[in-house]
């Protein structure tokens, strides 16, 4: 759990939505710094696909700078690695503890961001995922079957996506005491979203996605492995099968965001409390009333 008495400002949203560009400018008009809470920019080489920010210099492992702003919890742990739930949310009590300034939490992972605002009552489950990486597919549906047909068909039948799954149903999802916060949903149009999420993909393309995975592949990663079997990645897989082609890689990562985004939507609209805008003035004006209010 975390012990943290200061205020803490969110930006979350779905994919695509400027998140980080809004992060970015905020944090330099409140005089704040960022902390990331999207799981996948956690994981080292996954730059393209991730749209992680390009950083100017690194200052320490997974603290960057970019543009005079403090950037936290990036591009640290390695693609093999299982990095937990507990294991972030004791990464961020870190931060907040020896940082100076107002946080910004941006980032789309709900369940990230909710471990620390709504301070989750955590433990340490790491023999239980290593366990469960040893069993079979049907073994992993059987556990899993309380909620497999919540699931869509291809996760039904991905070993790392019913763990995932299996984790996350045994979550302890008693709450602390909550952090003071101020919580911004960014609120795009689903058609809107459509087309940044097309732009999004093109430029990946634009900006090497396709070698960034064969450099990946050949410093020994696998799409088994767990910063691979994710969106911009696990697509390569079927084209270096040579079951599909290169289009059909960008049409299907474009279908597998806007589906990720939907359950993105689905998750923050849980949260009565957020406040969903697409005004920077509002989210301006908000968050300096509630950072400069006793």
């Amino acid at each position: 759990m975390i012990r943290y008495e200061g205020k803490i400002v969110v930006i979350a949203g779905p994919s695509a939505s400027g998140k980080s560009d809004i992060a970015l400018k905020l944090a330099k008009d409140i005089h704040g710094y960022i902390i990331n809470g999207d799981s996948r920019q956690l994981y080292k080489d996954l730059d393209i696909g991730s749209a992680k920010p390009k950083f100017d210099e690194k200052i320490s492992n997974g603290i960057y700078m970019l543009e005079g702003i403090k950037h936290c919890l990036y591009d640290f742990v390695d693609l093999k690695e299982n990095f937990s739930l507990y294991e972030y949310q004791s990464a961020v009590a870190k931060i907040l503890q020896n940082e100076k300034g107002i946080p910004i939490l941006v980032g789309g992972s709900g369940l990230y961001i909710d471990s620390v605002i709504f301070n989750y009552d955590l433990v340490e489950n790491r023999k239980e995922v290593e366990d469960l990486k040893l069993k079979t597919l049907e073994e992993l549906q059987y556990i899993a079957k309380d909620f497999l047909n919540n699931m869509n068909k291809s996760d039904r039948y991905n070993k790392h996506r019913l763990i995932r799954g299996i984790e996350m149903g045994g979550v302890n999802r008693k709450r602390g005491k909550e952090l003071n916060s101020i919580y911004f949903v960014i609120d795009m149009n689903k058609e809107l979203l459509k087309k940044k999420v097309r732009a999004r993909v093109e430029k990946m393309f634009k900006d090497g996605l396709l070698k960034e995975n064969i450099t990946l592949l050949k410093k020994g990663y696998t799409y088994k492995d767990k910063g691979m079997n994710s969106i911009g990645y696990i697509e390569f897989k079927e084209y270096f099968e040579k079951r599909i082609s290169l289009e059909d890689v960008k049409e299907n990562i474009f279908r597998n965001t806007m589906s990720y985004i939907k359950r993105q939507k689905t998750w923050f609209r849980r949260n009565k409390s957020s406040i969903w805008t697409d005004s920077y003035a509002q989210m301006l004006q908000q968050a300096s009333n509630f950072i400069s209010k006793e």
